[in-house]
């Protein structure tokens, strides 16, 4: 664990190979397959080849266990401090592609936090759910230390960026701060990822983009109830109206 959370500090990122089991990304996967035949109109598609679904967890309770995982979450406890709390979710696809790929759109997802210890505002992890390598779309991280973090750079410079690969049921862990990009190549090959992210129940939300299920928001289990408890608007105006 210190070891891991040295190696975030020094570069805002992680790579955990083997975190969810083969079952474990074949029933996520056949979820994904069962949401895009029943709720297509939930799946959200860009420019570049990406289908995404920010509300999957409504329809498919088979990802809940993945917001919490026994093998990441006491390491998301750890990078993020006791006040953690869930933020969003979504599921996203990258078909295959065949012209020329566009450009990565270098970014980042939020501000950097100062005081925190790891600078960390908000706190992502990606699953794999297929394998990603030299020849299919990727994930590509600019390191970044915490240190350098503190100083609110704001460039986007994309030299020095790496490329993070790892077989179906890797988990990639990264400040969302630092600077990243999705890489669309030429390839016959899907991409298929989930994508969370943790904030700080003192903090805004950071977006409207994943409505809680009720299921998570009003749960019986109190623990549970806590970690959704700092829900965004749209959130707060659905369950209003139920």
């Amino acid at each position: 664990m210190v070891d891991r959370i040295q190696a975030f500090e020094e570069n805002g990122y992680l790579i955990l190979p083997n975190v969810l089991s083969e079952n474990e990304v074949k029933g996520l996967n056949r979820a994904i397959d069962r949401d895009l035949e029943q709720y297509p109109e939930m799946w959200k598609k860009g420019t570049d080849g990406r289908q995404q679904n920010a509300n999957i967890l409504l329809s498919s309770p088979e990802f809940d266990p993945t917001i919490q995982h026994h093998s990441v979450w006491p390491l998301v406890e750890s990078l993020m401090g006791e006040q953690v709390c869930f933020e969003e979710f979504s599921a996203m696809i990258r078909d295959p592609w065949e012209n020329e790929p566009p450009p990565p759109h270098w970014h980042r997802d939020t501000a950097h936090l100062p005081e925190h210890p790891l600078a960390m505002l908000f706190l992502s992890v990606i699953y794999y759910l297929t394998d990603v390598d030299e020849e299919t779309h990727c994930f590509s991280i600019i390191p970044e230390s915490t240190q350098a973090k503190r100083k609110s750079p704001k460039g986007l410079n994309p030299t020095g960026n790496v490329p993070l690969y790892g077989r179906a049921g890797t988990a990639i862990l990264f400040n969302a701060a630092t600077c990243h990009a999705g890489v669309v190549r030429k390839t016959v090959v899907p991409r298929r990822t989930v994508h969370i992210y943790y904030g700080h129940h003192s903090k805004p939300p950071l977006g409207n983009h994943t409505i809680f299920p009720a299921r998570l928001f009003n749960s019986e289990t109190e623990e549970t109830r806590i970690f959704y408890s700092r829900p965004n608007q749209f959130t707060r105006l659905v369950h209003a109206n139920l």
